[in-house]
């Protein structure tokens, strides 16, 4: 029998019905899904499309079939943001009576087709009576990446550059955006209260513990360090790492790859004592993530690869598997085991490396959470002591834990 949906669903049920334009942006785990799917079938929608990230579409026709009221399922159309725009010209004349954005930070460029697709004119928030859309960071790095949807949806008529001056901190040199003006984010907040609902773990199940994070120190590794520009400030580093967050990829895996024993003996020792039962190792680049997978299998730990070359079929096999507590260990990158996939057999997990755009570390880690385990989460961040990777890693998990500050 399908669970009673909380006062608190319910609650995000009526404000997504009452809208015709909305952003649920629910912090992690806190099932937006559900609350969208029940606000569908509020509204007496016939024809509904939802459009997400690839490996969540099979997620998506999940979540209709379990918490669709009644016995027929609507006319239902969930499509990969990629497949939409591959599609579009086939596509863009059907009209929806509700469209549902899932993981809308995916539309956050103001130039990038997949955004025009989903708030543009002649986009699906055109050819659907209501668009809501679901994210719990809707902004990762900057107030800026909020302009399209507040647009789209009627609350500022500034254009982008009016927008950006206001609101975000912009490098003079470089004319990178960096980050948001804190003076700024009460006026925002007000902006964004006009269509969004926001509620965190803690506010709807006050007994659950916050995600907590611990460094895991390693020896250093002999001329095996990142490089990065000297002389920066954590603030400046902070804004290096997210601008080149695809650079020394060499370096990168050469440091996680050098962590990767570390962790490996730590995993053995904490499961062969009884301190885990199960854990999840999430890192970045795959050929450190390959390396650690197969030195716990030949350890005797039962232990599955989860990368961006995982099938759809592969993930589900894992994620029931671990559920049922046969793999022992998870080892997963971060956004290829950050999304749509759910990890709540481990309490205790480990971060081999950090991706450099703190955001995706917060999705990742949010995959442990369960809104019914009483059990408190926890990280152990690999770093090599008194090096630049140690320095890097401090950095991105402060960033990390401030990452909800606008909401």
């Amino acid at each position: 029998m399908t669970p009673a949906p909380s006062k608190y669903q319910l609650v995000g049920r009526d404000f997504l019905a009452s809208k015709r334009h909305a952003l649920l942006a629910d912090e992690m785990r806190v099932r937006k899904s559900r609350q969208a799917i029940m606000a569908a079938h509020k509204v007496n929608a016939k024809r509904i499309q939802v459009v997400c990230p690839a490996i969540a579409v099979e997620h998506w026709h999940r979540e209709f079939a379990k918490w669709w009221e009644g016995d027929t399922l609507p006319q239902l159309k969930v499509r990969s943001y990629d497949r939409l725009r591959l599609d579009w010209d086939s596509i863009k004349d059907e009209r929806f009576d509700v469209s549902i954005a899932d993981e809308c930070h995916f539309a956050r460029n103001p130039n990038a087709q997949r955004t025009k697709l989903i708030y543009g004119k002649n986009g699906i928030g055109w050819n659907s009576d209501r668009l809501w859309v679901l994210s719990g960071t809707p902004a990762p790095k900057h107030a800026g990446e909020l302009w399209p949807m507040l647009r789209a949806f009627g609350v500022v008529a500034m254009d982008y550059d009016w927008f950006v001056a206001r609101y975000c901190v912009v490098n003079k040199f470089t004319q990178r955006i960096v980050g948001t003006k804190t003076g700024m984010i009460p006026e925002l907040k007000e902006l964004l209260a006009k269509v969004m609902l926001r509620r965190t773990r803690r506010e709807v199940a006050p007994e659950m513990p916050d995600i907590s994070y611990d460094f895991l120190e390693i020896p250093l590794v002999e001329s095996v360090d990142l490089q990065i520009p000297s002389g920066l400030s954590e603030a400046q580093l902070a804004e290096w790492l997210e601008a080149n967050a695809g650079v020394d990829r060499e370096d990168r895996i050469e440091v996680a790859a050098a962590k990767a024993p570390a962790v490996v003996d730590h995993i053995k020792f904490d499961i062969g004592n009884s301190l885990l039962q199960q854990t999840v190792v999430f890192g970045w680049h795959t050929e450190p993530l390959e390396l650690l997978a197969r030195m716990l299998n030949e350890a005797g730990i039962r232990t599955e690869l989860l990368t961006g070359r995982t099938t759809q079929k592969q993930r589900e096999r894992i994620q029931l598997s671990f559920r049922g507590g046969e793999t022992q260990v998870i080892v997963g990158n971060i956004l290829a085991a950050g999304t749509a996939i759910d990890l709540s057999a481990a309490s205790h997990g480990f971060f081999l490396e950090l991706d450099w755009v703190p955001a995706n570390n917060v999705q990742a880690a949010n995959r442990l959470v369960a809104l019914d385990k009483k059990e408190p989460v926890t990280y152990d961040v690999a770093s090599c002591t008194g090096s630049v990777d140690e320095r890097v890693q401090k950095v991105l998990i402060r960033r990390t834990r401030e990452i909800n500050q606008l909401y």
